[in-house]
C-alpha cells in the first residue's frame, strides 16, 4: 500500500489538463489553436466543450469578458490591463497575458538606438498597457515624463504642445488611443517636428513608428504554454503580465532618416539579445 500513496502524486500530474479556446473566428484564431496545439505537451489536451474544461484561454478583451460568464478559472490572452483588473474586482477567478509589452523593454531598444537620448515622452490614456505608475517607477537614466491622454480628441493638442520637449515618444499597446485612425496623426506630427516615435506595436512600425518591440502569435502561445504548465502544477493561476521574449519590429527607411545607431532588424536584435 504504500507504493500505492507513493505513486498517486505522480499519477494526479499526469493527468491531462483539459483547456478550452475562446476566440472570434478568423485567421488568429486558427493559427493560434494550431500552434498551442503543435506546442502542448501530453499533459495539456483541448476540449470542444467549455464545460469539460478546467481552465478557458479568451483571446482579447470582448471575448474575455464573455468567458466570464461561464464561471470557470479563466486566462486572457492579449487582454488590456483594465479589462483584467476589473474582472477580478468582480471576484473572476483569472488572469491575463496582457497586450503589449512591458516598458522597461520598449525603453531597452530605444536606449540600444538612440544612446544620446535623454528626455522622453510616454503618452498614457486610462486604457494603455503602462500606468503612471510604471513610468514613476522607473530607475533607468532616461528622463521619462507622462503625457496623459484621456481621448483621441485630445491627441493632437497633446503632441503640438509637449513633443519638441522631448529627445522620443514612446507609445504603449492602446486600442482606443492607437488605432489606424490616430496613426497619421501621431506619425506626421514626429516627421513634423523631427522626434521619433517608438511603439507600440508591429501595425504603427509599418506606419511610420521607427520601431518596436511586440507580442507576436508565437510569443503569446510560448507564454500561454507557461500560464498552462503553472496552472496544472500548482492548480491556481500564474500573475498576469506582459510576455517575456517579445518580437523586434523596425522600418529600416525611417530608422535611417534619424540616424539611428541601430537602423536594420538583425543589427537590433542582436544588440537587444546581449543587453542587459
Amino acid at each position: 500500500m504504500l507504493w500505492l500513496a507513493w505513486l498517486a502524486p505522480s499519477l494526479c500530474a499526469q493527468t491531462p489538463l483539459p483547456v478550452h479556446v475562446l476566440a472570434e473566428d478568423g485567421p488568429f484564431r486558427d493559427s493560434f489553436i494550431q500552434a498551442l496545439d503543435d506546442a502542448a505537451t501530453p499533459s495539456i489536451t483541448r476540449v470542444a466543450d467549455p464545460t469539460q474544461a478546467e481552465l478557458l484561454i479568451a483571446i482579447g478583451d470582448q471575448v474575455f469578458r464573455r468567458a466570464q460568464k461561464l464561471d470557470k478559472p479563466l486566462l486572457g490572452v492579449y487582454v488590456s490591463r483594465s479589462a483584467v483588473t476589473l474582472a477580478k474586482r468582480k471576484r473572476c477567478q483569472c488572469e491575463g497575458i496582457w497586450a503589449g509589452v512591458a516598458l522597461h523593454d520598449q525603453l531597452a531598444m530605444l536606449e540600444i538606438m538612440m544612446p544620446l537620448a535623454r528626455r522622453v515622452g510616454v503618452i498614457i490614456g486610462p486604457h494603455s498597457a503602462w500606468t503612471p505608475g510604471m513610468v514613476q517607477d522607473y530607475q533607468g537614466r532616461l528622463g521619462l515624463t507622462a503625457l496623459p491622454v484621456s481621448s483621441v480628441d485630445e491627441m493632437g493638442d497633446r503632441l503640438r504642445e509637449s513633443l519638441a520637449r522631448f529627445d522620443a515618444l514612446v507609445l504603449p499597446v492602446d486600442g482606443e488611443l492607437f488605432g489606424p485612425g490616430t496613426a497619421k496623426l501621431v506619425l506626421l506630427t514626429s516627421y513634423r517636428l523631427r522626434r521619433p516615435v517608438f511603439g507600440p506595436d508591429h501595425a504603427y512600425v509599418q506606419a511610420g513608428s521607427v520601431a518596436s518591440l511586440y507580442a507576436s502569435g508565437a510569443d503569446l502561445v510560448a507564454e500561454t504554454l507557461v500560464h498552462l504548465q503553472f496552472f496544472q502544477s500548482s492548480k491556481r493561476l500564474r500573475r498576469s503580465g506582459f510576455v517575456h521574449t517579445p518580437t523586434v519590429a523596425v522600418n529600416e527607411h525611417v530608422a535611417n532618416s534619424f540616424d539611428m545607431v541601430f537602423h536594420d532588424i538583425d543589427s537590433l536584435r542582436e544588440a537587444l539579445e546581449v543587453s542587459p
